[in-house]
């Protein structure tokens, strides 16, 4: 049972996450009229050190998926049930945390990612089971070994929130870009002609078209909204989440907090200078982070 600290905690995040949420749909709000006069000022094409950071972003959120999923698989392991309902929930739980691990290895091999500092590295199959098995299953090993020794249902149904609360904010935002493609500033920089601004409200109507006659990537058509702030902002609960795994971190709960909201601001702000996002998308992805972080906190308090 969780200690009055930690459910004050999960008050007061909440209520951050729901504050947060509110300055993401003000500077929507702003985006929305003045996108094209602050992408201009951010622009720094295919700057190295925020090129770092941009990836590094989305590792972060892969390697949370990757611990928290081996973090569960120990509490699949540990449960106790019949041998057979035990290996069910093994094999549930080992199929899922690998296809969820390869999506992740994919994304961070990706062309906005690793992809565009390493020459070479690209969002293929072989490449995407190498980052797997290098970068992601030693995560998962770390979080399955911190909690080896434990058999918690309460434990087991939280790391199940948590993983939860990533999927939803991911679906989220891959919804919104398939109904809302929109040219990243990068690409209006290049002075295609046909390729103009279009607001997030106003998307483009003959993508292919443009992609076939250009050659152009179609990732360059999907900035609306931010996938990498999304992840990022999500940090309001997957850092403190750490607390879950490791006890002892609990009582630095709201530093963890502190963190996660700078690496998630320093993401933001590193994908505009890029020119991947535009301010309305950054905003976008940050607030329905929020949200799902604010949800999750209350969700967290009631479950027993």
């Amino acid at each position: 049972m969780d200690d009055e600290k930690t459910l004050k905690f999960n008050k007061a995040a909440g209520i951050i996450s729901i504050i947060s949420a509110c300055i993401f749909a003000v500077t929507f709000v702003l985006g929305t009229f003045l996108d094209y006069r602050i992408a201009p000022a951010l622009f720094s094409d295919k700057n190295f050190t925020w090129l770092i950071v941009t990836t590094l972003g989305i590792y972060i959120f892969c390697a949370f998926y990757a611990f928290f999923f081996g973090a569960l698989l120990s509490q699949a392991v540990n449960v106790p049930k019949s041998k057979n309902k035990r290996t069910g929930y093994i094999i549930a739980v080992t199929v899922i945390g690998l296809i969820a691990m390869l999506i992740c290895g994919g994304s961070v091999l990706d062309i906005n990612n690793l992809g565009s500092i390493i020459p070479g590295v690209q969002r293929d199959v072989p490449q995407m089971i190498i980052m797997l098995v290098v970068g992601l299953l030693p995560i998962s090993l770390l979080g399955y070994t911190a909690c080896k020794k434990r058999s918690d249902a309460l434990l087991a149904k939280r790391l199940i929130l948590v993983l939860s609360a990533m999927t939803v904010s991911f679906l989220l935002y891959e919804m919104i870009k398939i109904g809302l493609p929109r040219p990243r500033y990068r690409l209006l920089a290049k002075g295609y002609e046909g390729i103009d601004f279009h607001r997030w409200y106003d998307p483009i109507k003959n993508k292919a078209e443009l992609i076939a006659k250009y050659g152009i990537n179609k990732d360059d058509f999907k900035s609306f909204p931010s996938g990498h702030t999304s992840n990022s902002i999500m940090n309001l609960a997957l850092f403190p989440a750490l607390g879950l795994v490791y006890p002892s971190l609990k009582r630095r709960s709201m530093l963890l907090l502190v963190l996660g909201v700078f690496v998630g601001i320093t993401v933001l702000i590193s994908r505009m200078v890029l020119g991947a996002h535009f301010l309305s998308d950054v905003s976008c992805g940050g607030f329905t982070a929020s949200v799902v972080s604010a949800v999750y906190y209350r969700v967290y308090n009631k479950i027993r």
